[in-house]
């Protein structure tokens, strides 16, 4: 009998028919692997990073993909304070680990990552970050009101084509308290993990109808955050222009 998966509850899938279906189920997995690790090398390559540096963290990550939950969420908890696709984790953890075990343990997993971001935003090291945000093009604005923090963080999580890390970092440097933040982040965030995590099982199990479900939602889900930036953008404080 063959295990697909690690959820204790699947159903054990027997080796008839000259194991057509563990066959492509191998090919799929295969397939997630090379589309996860092309997306992280792709990323690394575009901030330089050299090439011996890239294989190895191409093997460390290939490495990751067979580790135990803990160490996989633990791992994308740190992960994403730096430049790191998060929808790489969502997508690989889904054949790994099955839907439901996946987001059960991706919201800790976020929920730590914004506890570390809000911890380094606001040592020592705030100068340096601010300073770097600014290099990117964006101001970061002071922000006292509670109201105006969780304005500010939501039309930031919601607005597209800024990489998650990004985001994180100019809610935190704008100075919205821990609470909030992990919150904010946690709630919105599950909504296109959901998404992913079961698009990435549904490639492995070879599902075309769970992979139009899953492709759907995350398109509900782009267009419900284009609607709620459209409507809160002009009420939020500004983070896209250039510092004077």
């Amino acid at each position: 009998m063959l295990r697909v998966g690690r959820d204790a509850g699947e159903e054990d899938v027997p080796l008839s028919g000259h194991d057509d279906r563990d066959a492509r189920a191998r090919r799929n997995r295969g397939l997630l692997l090379g589309l996860t690790s092309i997306t992280a090398a792709t990323l690394l390559l575009g901030i330089g990073m050299p090439r011996e540096a890239l294989d190895l963290l191409l093997v460390l990550w290939k490495s990751l993909l067979a580790a135990p939950a803990p160490v996989f969420f633990g791992v994308m908890s740190v992960a994403l304070v730096f430049p790191v696709p998060i929808s790489a984790f969502y997508v690989a953890a889904g054949p790994i680990f099955g839907i439901l075990p996946a987001l059960a343990w991706i919201a800790p997993a976020l929920a730590l990552n914004a506890l570390l971001v809000h911890a380094i935003g606001t040592t020592a090291v705030r100068p340096r970050l601010l300073a770097w945000i600014e290099q990117q093009g964006l101001r970061v604005p002071a922000l006292n009101e509670a109201s105006d923090q969780l304005l500010f963080a939501t039309v930031v999580r919601v607005t597209p084509g800024i990489p998650y890390f990004i985001q994180s970092w100019l809610i935190v440097l704008a100075g919205i308290r821990r609470d909030g933040f992990v919150a904010l982040s946690v709630g919105i965030q599950m909504f296109y993990a959901a998404g992913f995590v079961t698009l990435g099982r549904s490639a492995f199990e070879g599902r075309l109808g769970l992979a139009v479900t899953a492709l759907v939602f995350l398109l509900v889900a782009a267009l419900v955050a284009r609607q709620v930036h459209r409507r809160l953008r002009d009420r939020a404080p500004t983070f896209d222009e250039d510092p004077e």
